[in-house]
């Protein structure tokens, strides 16, 4: 399983535009093969800093999320929306 949590710093003047951006992507992303978990969340602690929980199956599937047209549409336009770049972190399951 890959899980991947990509943070937000939004821009006040561009949250609404960022949530629909954002919610579209959850709703397309969620019908994808391999994908057992997208997820938006708001930080508790400040209104305009959000995460996104993604949890895959595997490399290969996230790897396909990366070539869908919903994904290049947020690729391309998300930061516009942000005080600075995303951060995406990347975590793999330890095997026990």
């Amino acid at each position: 399983m890959i899980i991947l949590n990509v943070f937000f710093d939004v821009s006040q003047e561009h949250e609404a535009e960022f949530l629909k951006l954002l919610n579209h992507m959850v709703v397309e992303s969620n019908k994808e093969d391999g994908c057992t978990l997208y997820q938006l969340w708001r930080n508790a602690h400040d209104p305009y800093s959000y995460t996104l929980i993604e949890h895959w199956e595997s490399q290969e599937h996230l790897d396909a999320h990366g070539r869908t047209p919903h994904w290049t549409n947020f690729d391309n336009i998300v930061n516009s929306y942000l005080k600075s770049d995303y951060d995406e972190h990347h975590y793999t399951e330890i095997p026990t």
